[in-house]
């Protein structure tokens, strides 16, 4: 059914589809590397530091967690910029290559202080990469065609997250730099992206207009074509972009810090109610949470049809909020019960980040899409970067307790909820917002101007 709709959508051609091809591989890849730090985080930790304790591999991995959360913002800002400005096909690139290479230079770590720097170029990588891919995808598909393909794009990184969850269940005995060293073959998804993708047609249109003002006198501009040629950043600050901003923080930090300060327990969590290694155990976990994960994205673009944006939001943080607290609250021992639990939280606590590469290319024009894609949504990697170090001090005040500082941290579902009642209403599009264009073009304004993938909209 899915598939149907995809194939008979409008607007759907072989570049769509090599770009949700393109962008599905890499946010797999994504999954995966992001991934293997935290199936590996107790006994790669235990190395490093020389200890077994679980208040001190908490604390000390709640800096690396904050590291790499930081390295995501960081990577998120400066590639997005990097986007609206060289391209988005070619940024890509450079992202994938970042955080596969640094991915296998964390297995040459001799301490920890080493896998934190490796593990901050891995998270700018990854940060830079999925906000690029996900404006790629919602430039290059248009209608309910664009809520399914970005639904499908959504099961990536759960399918990466398995594929680690795999890896482990295969190299986990041999130690844990294995797992890093197999972290650097998503370099080679790099050579069919160069091959394949041409930059969406929205970015062309864009990158044309500023090329015919480019020897344009500044004084001559009008305010529409000064706005077009200005630094990007600033202009996401702009009055007309500053609310929508902060809506997109406040909706994106909580999903962030759901996943990355409250998931990211559960495999070192597993270790303490085995009392063992748990390589079978952990990546059992693994998979079943990313089976939620999946099973669940599927039905992004159904539930964002049926609920509306609004809604969707809510029904996924009031979902991941209860399951977490059930989760953490009732489970005493590794069996079915925990393997449940965290299908349903895997599923509510990834949905939102289906909403969010679904709304959020809506509320920005292509002139400024990446960068403000990147910064709204991954700065949220900064309050969760916080929140990990709270959520390792909380470890520690508990006596080592993943779970109740799991179910602490998990109510910052409740601040999404809050946010959702101020989200903007927008006309489910993605617009280019290049009003300008026939005034650049006027002996045929409508050839360049006329964007197969989504309309334009009336002004900037």
């Amino acid at each position: 059914m899915l598939l149907d709709k995809l194939v008979n959508a409008k607007a759907v051609n072989n570049s769509s589809w090599h770009v949700l091809l393109a962008t599905w591989l890499g946010e797999l890849f994504d999954g995966m590397d992001a991934s293997i730090f935290v199936l590996v985080l107790f006994p790669a930790l235990s190395e490093l530091t020389g200890s077994t304790s679980h208040s001190t591999i908490g604390l000390v991995g709640s800096v690396l967690l904050a590291i790499f959360m930081l390295g995501w913002a960081c990577g998120a800002v400066v590639f997005g910029i990097l986007a609206d400005n060289i391209g988005r096909a070619r940024t890509l690139v450079v992202t994938i290559l970042l955080y596969a290479i640094c991915t296998g230079l964390c297995a040459l770590s001799h301490n920890w202080g080493e896998l934190a720097f490796y593990r901050f170029l891995v998270g700018a990588g990854i940060g830079g990469e999925i906000s690029i891919g996900a404006v790629m995808l919602s430039e290059c598909w248009r209608g309910s065609a664009r809520l399914h393909a970005t639904a499908a794009m959504g099961t990536s990184f759960g399918f990466g997250y398995l594929v680690a969850a795999l890896l482990n269940l295969v190299l986990g005995n041999l130690g844990w730099r294995w797992l890093f060293l197999a972290g650097v073959v998503p370099a080679l998804v790099t050579v069919y992206i160069r091959a394949k993708l041409s930059e969406p047609e929205q970015f062309q249109l864009v990158r044309q207009l500023k090329r015919q003002l480019k020897d344009k006198p500044k004084s001559e501009l009008t305010q529409e074509e000064a706005r077009l040629m200005a630094f990007t950043f600033p202009e996401i600050f702009a009055k007309d972009n500053r609310g929508k901003i902060m809506v997109v923080v406040g909706l994106a930090s909580t999903a962030i810090i759901g996943y990355w300060a409250v998931l990211s327990w559960i495999p070192a969590w597993v270790n303490q109610l085995t009392g063992t290694l748990a390589v079978q155990e952990r990546s059992t976990t693994a998979i079943a949470m990313n089976c939620g994960a999946i099973f669940f994205v599927v039905f992004a673009g159904f539930l964002v049809h049926w609920l509306g944006r609004v809604n969707a939001f809510r029904f996924a943080f009031a979902g991941a909020l209860l399951t977490a607290w059930g989760m953490f609250l009732s489970v005493k021992a590794f069996g079915w019960l925990l393997l449940l639990w965290v299908f349903l939280v895997g599923g509510f606590a990834t949905l939102p980040f289906a909403f969010l590469f679904i709304y959020v290319p809506e509320l920005f024009n292509a002139r400024i899409r990446a960068t403000a894609f990147g910064f709204s949504v991954q700065v949220g990697r900064l309050m969760a970067a916080v929140a990990a170090l709270a959520g390792g001090q909380l470890i520690a005040m508990f006596g080592g307790s993943y779970a109740v500082a799991g179910a602490s941290v998990a109510t910052m579902y409740i601040m999404g909820i809050i946010a959702s009642f101020f989200m903007p209403e927008t006309s489910g599009e993605v617009e280019a917002g290049l009003s300008i264009a026939s005034a650049v073009f006027p002996e045929n304004a409508s050839a360049p101007a006329v964007v197969t993938c989504n309309r334009l909209s009336d002004s900037l």
